[in-house]
């Protein structure tokens, strides 16, 4: 492992952003070099459309099969003719809570007992250092405005909150681009939902290291935001803990 940050499921978790993987675009058809399309949930963008790309390593479809996030359904490493590596300029997703959680949740996250899971697959174009960043925010508005409650910020610039990278998982021990930003990397964050949060907006920002100028070769895939109530103990553990109790009295 590259980072002592490891994924941890969280039951009937639901992935917030729609369109994770960018695939679905509309509007004109991509060429060769890509275009500005419009994409489902996050808008108008420039995508290239390649099997691979500029960033250095192995395809990010190389790793093959992997599930990660909260959510099972997430996989990496698909290889589809149609999947496109991104090139985000500006783009943006935000989410009404109040709408894409059920009532249930809702209720649960008034009371303190949400948590997120946040991660992102992020590369640069090899050797212009253009370093990308996704950003979460969490507003007390449903429309993602006024002051942010809360910001998490997954910098592939840095290794914090790095969990892995495609690099890695296709090469094993000597795969050794862990801080090398031209690199696939996935990072994530897991944390408390604010309690009073009805709104996330994921955007991408100039990572620690960004040289500026020109266009940015930023690269992204697979934005997850899973969000779910935390277990509550089971009937069994709170048992268990019962019965241990119950032993180290009867110890004294």
């Amino acid at each position: 492992m590259l980072s002592a940050t490891s994924f941890v499921g969280i039951a009937s978790a639901a992935n917030v952003i729609v369109n994770s993987d960018f695939d679905n675009d509309s509007g004109s058809a991509l060429g060769t070099n890509g275009g500005t399309v419009d994409i489902s949930g996050w808008g108008s963008m420039h995508l290239y459309k390649h099997s691979y790309n500029g960033t250095q390593g192995p395809k990010l479809s190389e790793v093959g099969d992997q599930n990660y996030g909260i959510n099972d359904d997430i996989v990496l490493g698909d290889d589809a003719l149609t999947d496109t590596y991104k090139g985000l300029g500006n783009a943006s997703q935000t989410v009404n809570l109040t709408t894409a959680l059920d009532g249930a949740t809702l209720t649960a996250l008034a009371n303190g007992t949400v948590e997120f899971a946040f991660s992102s697959w992020m590369a640069g174009w090899s050797g212009d250092n253009n370093t990308v960043a996704t950003r979460l925010r969490f507003f007390d508005t449903t429309d993602g405005t006024g002051t942010a409650l809360a910001t998490y910020t997954l910098d592939r610039g840095v290794t914090t909150n790095q969990v892995t990278t495609a690099d890695f998982l296709v090469n094993g021990s000597t795969g050794t681009a862990e801080s090398d930003p031209d690199y696939w990397a996935l990072y994530e964050i897991q944390a408390i939902v604010p309690t009073t949060a009805q709104s996330v907006i994921v955007d991408f920002v100039a990572g620690t290291g960004h040289a500026g100028g020109g266009s940015n070769d930023w690269y992204v895939d697979q934005v997850v935001v899973d969000i779910a109530a935390v277990p509550e103990p089971s009937s069994t553990a709170l048992l268990g803990l019962g019965a241990v109790g119950f032993l180290l009295r009867r110890r004294r």
